[in-house]
């Protein structure tokens, strides 16, 4: 087959499988380059009065982690409230970056 699922196909499965064995639920994407992760099951918490949830999440993967994700909030204007706990991790990356983080999320929950 052809196209982005063929192309990245095995970037989503790669991410998906340590999400799933991580116990992080995903929303796996139909097409496109980035899945939802949710991240309710890390129990991190945040001040959100002037900054999401989400961002503040995915500045914490990043610096504590080295886990790069991208809040979802910015892209749903008012209706915040439905994304706040999701970030998107984007497989369109080379095998060896999947699998090194792949290994972050994995470690996620320890």
């Amino acid at each position: 087959s052809s196209g982005i699922n063929a192309e990245y196909g095995d970037g989503c499965g790669i991410l998906t499988e340590a999400c799933r064995e991580a116990g992080l639920p995903v929303v796996e994407p139909y097409s496109g380059y980035f899945m939802l992760l949710d991240t309710t099951p890390l129990d991190l918490e945040f001040d959100t009065s002037k900054v999401p949830y989400d961002v503040q999440c995915s500045k914490h993967l990043m610096e504590h982690h080295k886990l790069a994700t991208i809040p979802l909030t910015p892209f749903f204007g008012l209706n915040k409230e439905l994304s706040e706990k999701y970030v998107r991790l984007c497989f369109a990356k080379s095998t060896a970056t999947l699998e090194a983080g792949a290994e972050i999320i994995r470690g996620l929950r320890k």
